[in-house]
Formats: structure tokens, sequence, C-alpha cells
């Protein structure tokens, strides 16, 4: 490959991760201000543990080597969170407006709230970037058995903050509610779950089969069990820190 196409390429793909940065931010964004079932849908499609890693995967897997699969896929994630706090700030501003139990304007705390959210993320953006990165390039350049784990290892990756939400709130406790008004709201939670699940499931598919690696299926399925249970206490553990401050 010629300098010239190799720099094309390079350009190709930082066009590619700037454009999914800025999609990624504005869709996440754009899913909060949607209420109900359609809400919760959009939010697991457009804002979710699922959704920005898949998209930092995929831009670990389109890059033509480690360095510069980990450098897109982090710089994707980073992006994407400060293009989203960014509009948050200054567009719904909906850290402002409150107060507190002696009536003064409770601002400063909504602000704090903002930069405390925005550092937790930001610091995510960088680990899960450079994990799901490089696990993208692994799954496009490695042996069968190389390629198998990595590819599981995604797939459970992808799908622990669903596992962690229906461990927490089970689908069938949750779709037993007598309120009808809850029962709505619960019902768009179950669909949420599932498709954080689902999904990364459905993704696992199209790489064993675009890679070839049905014939090492036992290898996917312990990488993608063992993943997924990590990822599903680290979801615990990342939500917990974040209800606490």
């Amino acid at each position: 490959m010629t300098d010239v196409a190799v720099e094309g390429f390079r350009r190709t793909h930082v066009a590619m991760v700037a454009t999914a940065a800025v999609a990624l931010g504005l869709l996440a964004f754009a899913a909060d201000s949607v209420a109900g079932v359609v809400g919760q849908v959009l939010i697991a499609l457009t804002s979710s543990g699922f959704a920005w890693g898949l998209a930092a995967f995929l831009a670990g897997r389109s890059a033509a080597t480690g360095k510069r699969a980990v450098g897109g896929a982090t710089a994707l994630l980073v992006f994407a969170t400060l293009l989203y706090y960014l509009l948050v700030l200054m567009v719904s501003r909906r850290w402002s407006g409150g107060t507190l139990e002696d009536g003064t304007p409770a601002d400063l705390l909504g602000l704090r709230s903002v930069a405390i959210m925005t550092a937790l993320w930001l610091t995510g953006s960088l680990v899960a970037g450079t994990i799901l990165g490089r696990l993208g390039h692994i799954v496009r350049v490695g042996k069968a058995s190389t390629s198998a784990l990595a590819a599981g290892a995604v797939c459970g990756l992808l799908s622990g903050e669903g596992w962690q939400a229906v461990m927490l709130a089970p689908p069938w406790q949750l779709l037993t509610v007598p309120d009808p008004h809850q029962a709505e709201f619960f019902r768009g939670v179950v669909i949420a779950e599932l498709i954080k699940i689902v999904l990364p499931i459905v993704v696992l598919a199209w790489l064993a089969t675009a890679h070839r690696l049905w014939r090492v299926w036992p290898m996917l399925l312990t990488a993608a069990i063992s993943s997924g249970a990590l990822s599903a206490t680290l979801w615990y553990l990342l939500y917990a820190a974040a209800n606490g401050i």
C-alpha cells in the first residue's frame, strides 16, 4: 500500500470517527427529551453502554493498526461525551432552575453534578475506548481462536448493562405492576433491558459469521459469559458510585 493510500485511509477513519462522535452525542441528547416507552427504547439504542460501546468497537475494528484502533475508539467516546454534556450545559440547562429547602437557587449544585458526571464518563470513555478499540482490532486481524475470544468478550461487555438491569429489576416483576400508569413506564424499561441484551448477541452472531468463528463456538460462549458477568458487576458498581455522589 502506498503512502498516499495509507494517508487517505487514515483521513477516512478520522472523518468517520468524528462523524460518529457528533452523531452519538446529538442522538443521546435528543433521546433524553422523548418520554414514555419510545423514550426508553431510544435511550437504549442511542444513550446506553451498548450503543456507545458498539460505536467504539466498530471504530477499532475499522482501523488499520492497533494504535489507531485504540486512539480512534477513545477519541470517539471522549468527544461524544463532551458534546453531550456541552448540550446539557448550554441547551437543555436541566441543571438550572431548582431550589434548595431554604428557597435559595440550586444552580451551583446542578453545575457541580454536571461537572462530576462529565469527569466520571470521560474517565469511563478512556478506559472503555482503550479496551473496545483493541478488541475491535483483534477481532479483525487475529487468528480464529484469538478473534473468537475478543468477539465473545465484546458481546459480554456490551450486554453487561442490560444484565445488571435485569438482575436489579427482573422483567417478570416489572410486567405485573397493577398501576396502569406505572405499567406503561415499566414496559418501556423491560423493552430497553431486552434491547441491551439481545442486540449484543446479534452483534456476536454477525461477528462469528463475518470472521468464520463458529467452529470455535466454545471460546465465543465462554468469553461472552465471563465478560458479561464482569461487565454487569462493573456497571452495578458504576451506578452505585454515581448515585452516591
